[in-house]
């Protein structure tokens, strides 16, 4: 019999000999008769005083003790329920410690689950940090542990990938100057794991991928998917606004006119789609339309839009508005129209001096010179910023008018205000003065 005891010890593998050697999966004694009055604590809500009995027991154990290992994890839990996450940190790496080192204690669900919470504890810590250097450990910390729960968990779900494309899109992009493309390259096929392995995937992922895309310069590539996530989720008023921005900006950075112009086009069927879902429906959507039509040259769509809007309030009744509305008018040589529109404009906004000096200019381009004359005084009336323009224009005019002595007036009014070279009122006083002695 003693013979088959000795074969079986040397036969006993190193492995199996070293496990022996661990500390047992067994709470010792003074911990055990402690944990009674621990529940009591916890059942009660008690936590300071549950905290205090887990650091009294802990102080006695063995640090690679099961007492430990079970301690750490209470601890945890007691902190996590209290909310103070990153006080949770460290009982919990001691926990997920103690099983990795120990086969005794070693638990494959309850590792895989320390992993992925301590990742997000990680996470979550570095998100609220200042320093970019501290921030970036922790970002690390949390993406090495959630490598290597991916690495082992035997079903990773959509929700564990788009965590892992959140990480190393927080690392991609820590420099906005100098976004990391490896990382956000990592990101996006973290994003498009989690799209394979949900029926319906969650906007999170889509939005992430379009952010990546982004960082990365993929203008198109982001629209592509936020065109999908319309189709999928036509209710998202940030969907529609996130997609016309996109195209907006397409159409502003393009050097070719042509592809500027789909792209306009493009913004322009999004907000179609949109309002026709309730979205994108505010005066200042109704302005930004405007300002496509503008940009493809539709002015004559514009000005009906503009007219329509500024009476029944869809568009802001703001000068801009009013100024567009002129413009749209002119750009179709529709000159009456745009002189009514202007004379809307000053009835509306009548304190406005600039306007009423436009107005002066609009008339004097269409011939109206004694109503261009009076309307430049009327502007200079209610105070212009810079006066002298007015007073030479007028002094212009009163020229044209052969109101000499009138003409005169206003170019030394205009020298002694300052503001005009005397190589613009020069020319125009000696003509006055000739005019004046041909009169006489």
């Amino acid at each position: 019999m003693r013979r088959l005891f000795l074969v079986l010890a040397l036969a006993l593998s190193p492995a199996l000999r070293a496990q022996a050697d661990l500390p047992k999966k067994e709470i010792s004694e003074k911990t055990s008769g402690s944990l009674g009055q621990l529940k009591t604590f916890i059942d009660a809500k008690d936590y300071p005083k549950g905290l205090l009995l887990i650091d009294t027991l802990l102080a006695k154990a063995e640090p690679a003790s099961f007492d430990t290992y079970v301690l750490s994890q209470i601890k945890a839990q007691i902190l996590l329920t209290q909310g103070k996450l990153t006080d949770a940190i460290v009982p919990l790496e001691t926990s997920l410690r103690l099983g990795e080192n120990n086969a005794n204690f070693y638990d494959a669900a309850a590792e895989l689950e320390q992993m992925n919470l301590l990742a997000q504890l990680h996470y979550q810590k570095a998100a609220e940090l200042k320093d970019p250097f501290a921030q970036k450990a922790g970002y690390l910390t949390a993406l090495d542990l959630m490598n290597r729960w991916l690495s082992k968990t035997p079903k990773p779900t959509a929700d564990s990938r788009l965590f892992a494309a959140s990480l190393t899109y927080q690392l991609g992009s820590l420099d906005p100057a100098k976004p990391d493309e490896t990382r956000l390259r990592e990101a996006i096929g973290h994003a498009r794991e989690g799209l394979l392995l949900s029926i319906n995937p969650t906007n999170q992922l889509v939005l992430l991928l379009v952010a990546c895309h982004l960082q990365l310069g993929e203008n198109s590539l982001a629209a592509e998917q936020l065109e999908a996530l319309a189709l999928r989720d036509p209710k998202s008023a940030t969907t529609w606004s996130q997609l016309q921005s996109l195209y907006l900006a397409a159409a502003a950075e393009s050097k070719d006119p042509e592809e500027s112009r789909r792209q306009n086009i493009r913004a322009l069927l999004v907000m179609d789609r949109a309002q026709a879902l309730g979205f994108l429906n505010t005066p200042k959507d109704h302005y930004t339309r405007v300002a496509i039509l503008f940009n493809i040259q539709q002015y004559s769509r514009a000005a009906a839009l503009l007219e329509k809007g500024l009476v029944d309030g869809s568009i802001e009744n703001q000068k801009r508005n009013w100024e567009l509305l002129t413009s749209a008018y002119q750009q179709t040589s529709q000159d009456e129209k745009a002189l009514n529109a202007m004379l809307r404009a000053c009835s509306r906004f009548p304190q406005d001096a600039a306007l009423e000096f436009s107005l002066a200019q609009f008339l004097y381009s269409t011939g109206k010179l004694p109503d261009a004359y009076a309307r430049a005084e009327a502007a200079l009336a209610k105070g212009l910023d810079k006066p002298g323009q007015a007073l030479v224009y007028l002094a212009y005019l009163a020229y044209e008018l052969q109101r000499y002595d009138e003409a005169k007036a206003w170019v030394e009014k205009a020298r002694a205000g300052g503001g005009v070279p005397a190589a613009t009122l020069d020319p125009l006083a000696n003509a006055i003065a000739e005019a004046i002695r041909a009169r006489a």
